[in-house]
Order: structure tokens, then sequence, then C-alpha cells
């Protein structure tokens, strides 16, 4: 850690300052400022050589102590000799911004030199920070931390947006879980070595996307700090399963309150199981879950052939020039086109040129399988690898997932909410701290210890009969592993089950208890998810009378924020379309800041141009204003669905309870 600043001393011991008093003048007539040198403790300085050499140890020291000085130099460098160790270089880079607290820029060169440089914010004056940038009057932390408002995007199609335009790796954006991409959300982010009015100044070429309430820190937000999640939804054109359609507007909506307030105070008392959603599994003929499965069973070729799947008839069309006027449509015909030109062999390189680079996978795979002609369009394996290391973890864990809600559905419909013996619980030892793990859904990856290891903690155990029957334990203690090399499985016949479901050919042909791999990335730890979920808090609902179909229910965090007049919402919901390349679709930050009761009354003057059911039950509403719209709000912890949570509500069970048709 950095010291407090000590004055120069001369090789005699005494001061360099010649005994002249704060604030006294020099004889050039300026005042005298007194130079800063800052310490830096002697285990600093030896990482420093041993990565690199004495000598640069020493020019980044004098090189801070310069920037600090009376008179910076901005122009100043530190270099170091050539560092052929990428390794060496990666943590040099490292721990020169932890004990010069960023302070010290640095570069590698193409010949493996590193190359450091002083950036700070100059006493009175506005510096140039990282990349150009105009500097903030106020100090600087690494990290800026943000709340970033997203409009039918997924949060990695956010991330990769502004790390575009930031000319900076999206993996540089960091964020505690994701979003759902059809939502408008918020959630905070952090972003690295960037300034305030750099990001602030990107709202304007986003679409869907805003950034705003900026704050410096030292620590980046990562995945696993999510505690949960708030959900308003709503539900449209209700209606009772019962209903005859003759029946007076007051007494369908005093009965669908009755049904609805009825089920949340049972979902709230008794929880549901906590199946992975839909999202999971992809929107594609293939579903994600299948690919997983296919990549765990080496079988690259059939993986990539299941990326590339396509509709013969549709990629005929686009062929011949039909294309839809609709963006995202003829994105979708695009994709089936190229996969058709690569899978057919017609013509390699125009198939890498025409995907549409939002398909991710696809845009990986086909570059790679074309990048020297005909001669690597049979490396399978690396194309696979060479799909960003998110996307081949979704895959993966979509297949744990889709094995985990089959073994949820087995465990439930043999016991339901009885503990029996072999069940596995959290252990309550914690002889040391427990590290755990976050995936990119935030679901914790816990590593259990083996049982023969005593004194350590073990991280889920199977409870003996005695246990079971004793009452200490309930169905909310109960967690269910996904499957992985270091997870502990139930001593039950569930335990059993999962070697059964995951032994079937359809299934790959696995064996849980071998989920090692050659490839380190593909070798799955497993996790454990709790197999009943509840509400964090008690939900509320509200009910709504609507005529028109675009009318707004509720208002977007936006909405509250510029106020429903600026907006032109006025009780009508903003015309939205679900193509994601719309380039008259943006949304644009004022950057400025409302106090809460200006935002409370955003939100009343939009909640008036909705009406209540309260103030319509004494009398029948007008026939144009007959549908319902149920408004919910509830929160989640960071690990749940939202649309399970729904499916439960609404009595439709039929998924979840056969998860293999979840893609």
């Amino acid at each position: 850690m950095l010291q407090q600043p000590q004055q120069p001393q001369s090789q005699d011991g005494s001061s360099n300052t010649q005994n002249e008093a704060p604030g006294s003048s020099r004889q050039d007539g300026k005042p005298h400022t007194e130079p800063t040198t800052v310490e830096i403790p002697d285990q600093d300085i030896r990482v420093l050589q041993d990565l690199s050499t004495a000598q640069f140890a020493q020019d980044l020291v004098k090189l801070f102590n310069q920037g600090n000085g009376p008179s910076p130099n901005d122009s100043s460098t530190a270099t170091s000799p050539a560092l052929d160790d990428k390794s060496k270089r990666a943590q040099l880079h490292q721990h020169v911004r932890r004990i010069f607290k960023s302070r010290l820029d640095t570069t590698t060169g193409h010949d493996g030199v590193v190359v450091a440089s002083f950036v700070s914010p100059r006493n009175g004056k506005k510096s140039r920070g990282r990349r150009g940038q105009p500097g903030d009057d106020e100090q600087m932390g690494e990290y800026l931390h943000f709340t970033l408002y997203k409009d039918n995007r997924d949060t990695m199609d956010a991330a990769n947006q502004i790390a575009r335009l930031l000319r900076m790796r999206p993996q540089t954006i960091g964020y505690a879980g994701t979003k759902d991409r059809r939502a408008s959300t918020t959630q905070r982010c952090s972003v690295r070595h960037q300034r305030k009015r750099a990001l602030a100044g990107l709202n304007d070429k986003l679409r869907g996307i805003s950034t705003g309430d900026y704050e410096y820190r030292e620590e980046p937000i990562h995945l696993g700090q999510l505690f949960g999640n708030e959900f308003v939804i709503t539900l449209k054109n209700c209606k009772m399963a019962d209903e005859t359609g003759t029946q007076p507007p007051s007494e369908r909506l005093a009965s669908m309150r009755n049904n609805v307030e009825s089920a949340l105070k049972h979902m709230s008392s008794h929880g549901w199981i906590n199946y992975f959603g839909h999202q999971r599994f992809g929107t594609h003929d293939v579903g994600t879950h299948q690919v997983g499965k296919l990549i765990l069973g080496g079988d690259f070729e059939a993986a990539v052939s299941a990326l590339l799947k396509y509709d013969p008839e549709i990629a005929a069309k686009a062929e011949a020039g039909q294309l839809p006027e609709e963006p995202s449509k003829k994105d979708d015909a695009l994709r089936h086109l190229a996969c058709m030109l690569f899978q057919t062999g017609k013509d390699l390189n125009r198939a890498a040129k025409v995907i549409p680079r939002r398909f991710a996978a696809e845009s990986c795979i086909l570059r790679h399988l074309t990048r020297m002609g005909k001669s690597s369009t049979r490396d399978f394996a690396g194309a696979i690898t060479h799909i960003t290391r998110g996307l081949r973890s979704m895959y993966l864990h979509a297949y744990q997932s889709h094995v985990w809600n089959h073994a949820a559905s087995q465990r439930y419909a043999l016991h339901g909410t009885k503990v029996t013996k072999g069940d596995l619980v959290i252990s309550e030892r914690e002889s040391q701290p427990a590290v755990a793990e976050h995936d990119q859904d935030g679901d914790k990856i816990i590593n259990p210890l083996e049982d023969e290891q005593d004194d350590a903690p073990l991280r889920a155990r199977p409870l003996t009969e005695e246990e079971a029957a004793s009452g200490k334990y309930t169905v909310y203690d109960i967690v269910l592993p996904s499957p992985g090399y270091d997870v502990a499985y139930p001593d039950n016949e569930i335990g059993k089950f999962y070697q059964e479901f995951m032994g079937r050919q359809e299934n790959g042909s696995l064996d849980p208890h071998n989920m090692r791999r050659l490839r380190r990335e593909f070798s799955l730890p497993g996790r454990y998810r709790k197999l009943m979920q509840r509400f964090l808090g008690d939900p509320s609902v509200e009910f709504k009378l609507y005529g028109d179909d675009t009318e707004q229910m509720h208002p977007t965090d936006v909405d509250l924020i510029s106020g429903p007049r600026r907006n032109g919402i006025q009780g009508k919901r903003k015309k939205r379309d679900d193509d994601e390349d719309d380039p008259g679709k943006r949304i644009k930050g004022n950057g400025q800041d409302q106090t809460e009761a200006e935002m409370e009354e955003a939100k009343s003057e939009q909640d008036a141009t909705c009406n209540s059911v309260d103030a319509m039950t004494e009398t029948e509403p007008p026939p144009e204003s007959f549908k319902i719209a149920v408004v919910l709000k509830f929160q989640l912890a960071s690990s749940a669905y939202a649309t399970v949570a729904l499916r439960e509500l609404m009595g439709d069970r039929s998924d979840e309870a056969t998860p293999s048709d979840q893609s």
C-alpha cells in the first residue's frame, strides 16, 4: 500500500528544501510547491523486479513520483526490455496498476516491450484520460459504475454495443447478472478506466440503451454479486378458464381478483419448483441443451451441424433475392442462406460474408471453417472453440439445466414436499469461508469436498434417515446438483435417476460421474440449486381495465425520469418494434437528475391514464374498456426465473412437467 508523502532527503540527511517556509517564494518569483515523493514498499519493488528488471522497477517509481511532483511531465515514459513471456507481461500490467493505483498506464508493443506512462488529472485543469477522452474535475477511480437501462436488448448485446463505441473489449464491462431481452430493464454495471463524460456521450449513439447515475469506485461489479431481481409484469387481456363470455364486467373482475390474490398467497407460503426457464434452452429448432449434449459427447461435427441447421425453403428464397423488408426477419433469412451455402458447399466465402454478425456462434464457426478455404472446413473442434467463451458455456450449462429440470420433476413426483433419506442439503459446517464462483446467470458453482476429509468444509451432503425424520429440515432446504465432477449426488433413487437419464442415447449416453474432458473448458464442476423457490418479500397485484391494446399499463424507469408528457406516453404505449436493428428506434438519456418527488409525480400522471378496477366496480365499464390487465410486482432470488413463477401463477405446468419440450 502507498505510504504518506515524505520530503526527499539529500545524501547527508538534510532536507532538500533549504529550510524554506511554507508559502515562501523562490528566486524566480513563483510560489514554491513542495515536491511529492511516495515510497513504494520493498515487497512491491521485488515483485516488479521479478517480472521485469531492477532498472525498469526503478524507472516506474521515478515516473510515478515525477507525475506527482509540482511540474508533472506527461510526456515521460518508462520502457522495459523485451519480455517474451506473455503470462509475465500480463502479471506485470496487473501489478503496475495495483501498486501505482492506476496512475501508470502500461501498453505492450509488438516486440514485447512494456511502455508505462503517467495518467492523472492536473490541479485546476481538465486532463486527457485514457483514449484521449476529456477528464473530470473530480478524482477518478479505477472503475466507473453506472446504471444501464435497456429496452428489447439482452445484457451481452448492450455490453457489446457500449464496448464497440468505447473501442474496448466487452469483457471489461462488468455486471452482476444478465437480464432478459424482451423487457425494459435497469441494472448496475462497471467499466474500467473510463470517464463519466465519455460514457454519457454515447447515449445519443446507442440503440435501445441508455446509461446514467455514474460513480467512481475502486472495485468492479462482477457475476455473483446479485442478490435478486424485482419484476413488474403486465398480463393483458386476462380471462378466467371457465369464463362464458356472458358475465357482467364487475363479476369478471371480482372473480379474477379472488383467484389471482389467492394464487399469489398460496405461492408465497408454499413456493414452487425452481425450474430453469424457457430462455435457458434457446428459441431455434435445435435447443442449446442439445448442442451442449453433443459438445460434451465429443461429437463436434454434429454440434457444428446443429448450430448451422437451416430451412431449405427460406434459404432458397433468400438466394433468389426474396428477402423480407423487416430487418430482423431479413437477418433470419440471411442466416438460413449462409448456413445453406456452407452446408451444401455452394460458396464457402460468400457464406462467411452473408451471415449477419448478430448470430455470433454461426459467424465464429463460418469464419473459422472458411479462413483457409476447403483445407479448414473439417476443423470442427477448432470451430467450436472459436465461439466466444460465454456462448460455449451457455450450451454446456443448458444441458446441465435440462438434466436438472428432469431430476426436479422426478424428485417432486416421487416425494413431493416430504424430506427423505439421501436428499442433499448444504452443509452447516463452515470451518473456513466458502468461496463460490457463479455462472452467467448468477447461479452458485459450489465445489464440495470428499466425505472422508472430515476437517474440511462440505458444501452439500445427503441426509440420514434420522435427520430426514427429525423435522429439522424442510423441502426448502433440499438442493439438487447439476451434473459435474465436483458435486455430490443424492444418496437415493434420485441419484440413480441422474445416471439412468443421462445414460440414455437421446441424452448423450453420458456418465454424471465422469464430467471431466481433455479440454478443460468443457469440464463441468457442477453446482447446486434449491429444489423449491419462493418470493423475496410479499408480491403485489393491480387490476386495470383498458380498450386499446397499445395502452401502456406501467411506466418504465426512463418514463419516470423523463416524464410522461415528454415521452408522449399519455397512457398510450409507445410503438415498439421487436427488430433490434431499427435505426429509428433509439432511447436518449438526458443526463439530468430528478428528485424523488418529480419521479413520483410522473408516475402518478402515468397511472392516472389507466382505469382502476376499484373505481369501476360500482358501475359497469364502457364496452371499449372491457379488457382486463393484471400488473404483477414481485422479487425473486438471482437464479430464479420470472417466467416459471408466471406459469405457476396461471396454472400452466405442462412445460415444467416435461422439460424436454422447453427447447
